[in-house]
């Protein structure tokens, strides 16, 4: 590994916001901090990653993959294997062309499908590979490429025994983006979102792609509250799922019903509906869950019950442990049980605080997980920090 400011970096990641934005946050940490390090970032051409690298004006380049998908038919089994060898293979020749031109120091692969053939021609070209985990219980993609990493990167401590050689592990923890780790230096922006100051805030979402479980009993909860003058709700209900649940807002409001409730199709600055939550409901993905810690937002979080090995609820649990969040099977979520959650959370004033960011202090700042994987990828001291946690 270089030990020098000019080292060439490729990351990779796609497909969902979780394995994104850490991405994205290790990228702009590289940007401020190691100007002189060249950064390439790979994803898939149909996932928000391109337009988010376009946004951020990122150097992107697409790369062909797929993954599998759970199913019972035989004919769709064999059809869904096939796409995924065939987008393998194209991708992991068109990564073997970007990787020669590219020469980089190191790969990093942060999840997704469009790691698999990034990180087999990195390997198959004596690259130096390294992953990141996001979730507690970690992927199938992981698992098989820590056995050939030259570090493997977690963000539960817990996860360690799960890798197969664990003595690459190095605890960084999840990297979030940098405006959400700054969140409370923005001024609570209500009128933003057509809100009031003087309510409780209610944020809800489904992670970037919308979960209708969620936005099906969150709509639901209108009817119980819509006399409420102290509370008000944004949903963030995904694209797909924003016509629906305007509609089903539309059939159950009327003029005189004093529930503020707002629908949005997605919102890239969350930050500025953290800065002004007294309560999130959401799934628990890993940065979910990282975010929902740093801001100090009570939640109540649904687990996506088809989440690889049930990773989500052991997420979940991280916040239950410490009291900031309550868990509601995916099965059992509907109107009546969020509503009894609901009230009975902003009830109580004991072990479970629902006040604006009441236990955040600006000034208790952890170390960056962007910074620990940073200074691993540019050879510098960043590693021999994590190591040195690991080792004491």
């Amino acid at each position: 590994m270089k030990n020098d400011k000019n080292s060439r970096i490729i990351i990779a990641a796609g497909g969902t916001a979780g394995h994104i934005y850490p991405a994205v946050s290790i990228i702009q940490y590289l940007r401020e901090n190691t100007p002189q390090a060249e950064v390439l970032f790979l994803g898939t051409a149909r996932g928000m990653e391109k337009e988010l690298a376009d946004k951020l004006a990122i150097d992107f380049v697409a790369v062909k993959a797929s993954g599998f998908e759970a199913c019972s038919s035989r004919l769709k089994k064999i059809m869904i294997y096939s796409r995924f060898l065939i987008n393998f293979l194209a991708g992991f020749f068109s990564s073997l062309k970007i990787l020669a031109k590219f020469r980089p120091d190191i790969v990093l692969g942060m999840g997704g499908y469009v790691c698999a053939p990034v990180l087999c021609a990195a390997l198959f070209l004596l690259i130096p590979v390294a992953i990141h985990e996001q979730n507690s219980i970690p992927g199938r993609l992981n698992r098989f490429f820590s056995r050939y990493s030259a570090c493997t990167f977690i963000s539960f401590k817990s996860s360690e025994v799960l890798f197969p050689k664990k003595s690459r592990t190095v605890f960084s923890g999840n990297p979030i983006r940098r405006s959400v780790r700054n969140f409370y230096s923005e001024k609570p922006q209500y009128a933003k979102f057509g809100l009031e100051s003087g309510r409780k805030t209610i944020i809800a979402f489904g992670g970037s792609l919308g979960a209708n479980n969620i936005n099906s009993a969150v709509t639901g909860i209108y009817e119980f509250l819509k006399d409420s003058e102290k509370l008000q709700i944004v949903l963030i209900s995904g694209n797909r799922f924003y016509e629906e649940c305007l509609q089903q807002l539309k059939s159950a409001a009327k003029p005189q019903d004093k529930l503020i409730f707002r629908v949005l199709p997605y919102v890239y600055e969350i930050e500025k509906l953290y800065r002004i939550a007294d309560l999130a409901i959401s799934r628990s993905g890993a940065i979910t869950v990282a975010e929902l810690d740093h801001v100090k937002v009570p939640a109540i979080l649904v687990p996506y019950p088809e989440a690889i090995g049930n990773h989500q609820l052991y997420n979940a649990q991280y916040l239950a442990d410490k009291k900031m969040a309550r868990i509601i099977n995916d099965a059992d979520l509907n109107k009546n049980v969020l509503f009894e959650e609901i009230s009975s959370i902003l009830s109580a004033e004991n072990d479970f605080a629902v006040s604006k960011n009441k236990t955040y202090n600006p000034g208790e700042e952890t170390e960056d997980p962007a910074a620990v994987i940073s200074g691993y990828l540019t050879g510098g001291p960043g590693i021999k920090k994590a190591l040195e946690r690991k080792s004491s």
